[in-house]
């Protein structure tokens, strides 16, 4: 019975002790923070390249405006017809790394977002080659948001960086 009692106990301090050293490798990691995102273009109104991002820093910083302030906006109801009427402002194009371990290094496009001139609209498409498993049709990988005057400049001041 004490033998049963020292093994249990042992379990417990092992478990602990190994959970706590996962904790802290853990803390602080950019890559895991950047859900595999590796690159962002921005494209001006005609189509040209801006700039391409591949500094850790700064997509950590565009993956935090994006996944945690765009998604508070709220869906712009109809926007199907809409959005030939606004005129395109920048574009910027996410790219990120394959989930499979075994993967070539080349990288595939992630997501699209459109910012428009004198509108608060954003245009989110999600690639299509994302959804592996079943083709979906480009119209249910659209979204329309509306973000702020704070939140749309953080997205427009990226190209300057």
């Amino acid at each position: 019975m004490k033998i049963r009692i020292c093994l249990f106990l042992l379990s417990i301090f092992c478990v602990l002790t190994l959970s706590g050293c996962h904790a802290a490798l853990g803390a602080g990691d950019t890559q895991k923070d950047l859900q595999r995102l590796q690159q962002a273009e921005i494209y001006s109104a005609d189509g040209n390249l801006l700039c391409t991002i591949t500094d850790e820093d700064t997509l950590k910083q565009f993956n935090q405006i994006h996944w945690a302030d765009l998604s508070s906006g709220t869906q712009a109801a109809g926007m199907g017809t809409e959005d030939e009427s606004l005129s395109v402002q920048r574009t910027i194009i996410l790219y990120k790394t394959p989930a499979a371990l075994l993967h070539d290094e080349s990288l595939e496009k992630y997501l699209e977002l459109t910012v428009y001139e004198k509108s608060n609209i954003i245009k989110e498409q999600i690639a299509p080659e994302n959804v592996k498993a079943i083709p979906v049709p480009e119209e249910l990988l659209t979204f329309y948001v509306t973000v702020s005057d704070e939140e749309k400049e953080l997205l427009l001041s990226l190209a300057e960086v």
